[in-house]
């Protein structure tokens, strides 16, 4: 598995999420957006990251997280 930087990966996600324009959306949105465009290793890392550090993570993050632990 290839490491991931854990602090590039909550900045992409947050990113995803800022760029969502129906904020009632942005938790679904933002993850079909990872789930197709990022590999299954870069998600593993960035909840594990996101349950160890949940402050250093926004809360449309968490989320998303959240949501995508319910679908799996």
């Amino acid at each position: 598995m290839t490491k991931h930087d854990p602090q590039a990966l909550i900045k992409m996600a947050e990113q995803i999420c800022r760029n969502i324009p129906d904020r009632a959306h942005v938790t679904s949105a933002t993850s079909e957006h990872l789930k197709t465009f990022w590999a299954p290793a870069m998600i593993e890392t960035l909840q594990t990251y996101a349950e160890a550090h949940p402050h250093e993570v926004s809360a449309d993050v968490r989320g998303v997280l959240h949501q995508m632990k319910g679908t799996e």
